[in-house]
């Protein structure tokens, strides 16, 4: 139908939006542009459209095309809505969508108006990285949502995907957090490195590519028919295998602008692929209205069953 195209168009546009606003986020800490526009927000140094010099240009450009984004998610949560709000994912996709959305765009103001902590700018960053996923997770939903169920796994799968996309969330914010407070500039070597916190992040990345490993041999061994779920599991690997690479090839280049940024590209990327799994085996489940449904039925069929023989 055309509007569900349109709706699988405009989902896509505005998860491709998303990833550009994580990469134009990184690029205004990493060049230091902040406070490309001051203190104010949305305006920037009072005005709709600044003078421009570098920075100002860097950070006026991130909330532009932000702005355009709210936009197009706006327009995707009504269209989608309107056409399938009766299925449960998007009754929780859709809510998650906008609201990381609008807690991104809070977020950034605040830390705009108001010097932030570390922390809180590394917070920053992983609210960015939901809100590109649920994105992400709608325009995936968006297109099998007219195909037959997929057959379920088992509890240790869906498990086993909700734990290392948790893992790497965590993972995550903590390199985030490094970056931040300035530390990963002092490790200028690679794979081992002096100062203990860096090491401790690259020996947390080396297990999230173990247990990536693991995922994916559990889901060939228990789910082989699941074909969507082992191509999900090898792109999840490959992207941590690149984000490692990456990792390597910023410090061997000094934490220049462009490293960072794919390294950032990177890592939406590999969250985006673990909540994919998570998106995946989750819909494979039966509802719990569909238990009791056949707990019900297999009730019903024993009381037949027993008042025929008697």
């Amino acid at each position: 139908m055309p509007w569900t195209r349109v709706a699988r168009w405009l989902a896509w546009t505005a998860a491709a939006g998303m990833f550009l606003v994580l990469v134009m986020g990184v690029t205004v800490t990493t060049t230091g542009s902040a406070e490309g526009c001051g203190r104010d927000w949305p305006l920037c140094h009072g005005r709709f459209i600044p003078d421009f010099a570098v920075a100002t240009a860097i950070e006026f450009s991130h909330r532009a095309v932000t702005g355009v984004e709210g936009v197009l998610i706006a327009a995707v949560a009504v269209l989608v809505a309107a056409l399938y709000r009766g299925r449960r994912p998007v009754r929780v996709l859709l809510p998650l969508m906008v609201a990381f959305l609008l807690l991104q765009a809070a977020m950034g103001a605040w830390a705009v108006k108001y010097p932030q902590v570390p922390l809180v700018l590394a917070l920053h960053f992983g609210i960015s990285l939901v809100a590109l996923a649920s994105t992400v997770l709608v325009a995936i939903y968006l297109g099998l949502v007219d195909r037959p169920a997929p057959e379920p796994v088992g509890r240790s799968l869906v498990l086993g995907a909700w734990g290392l996309a948790a893992y790497l969330y965590v993972l995550v914010y903590s390199g985030a957090y490094i970056r931040h407070v300035g530390a990963a500039v002092s490790c200028t070597t690679w794979p081992l490195c002096a100062s203990p916190v860096n090491l401790l992040h690259r020996g947390l990345a080396g297990v999230a590519l173990l247990l990536a490993l693991g995922f994916l041999v559990v889901v060939i061994a228990r789910a082989p028919g699941r074909r969507d779920l082992v191509a999900g599991a090898w792109v999840l690997l490959g992207a941590l295998l690149l984000q490692a690479l990456a990792g390597a090839y910023m410090v061997w280049a000094g934490f220049s602008l462009l490293p960072e940024l794919t390294h950032a590209a990177l890592t939406g990327l590999v969250f985006t692929a673990a909540a994919n799994l998570c998106l995946r085996v989750t819909l494979g489940q039966p509802s719990r209205v569909r238990r009791q449904a056949v707990v019900g039925g297999l009730m019903a069929e024993s009381v037949a069953s027993g008042t025929r023989t008697s």
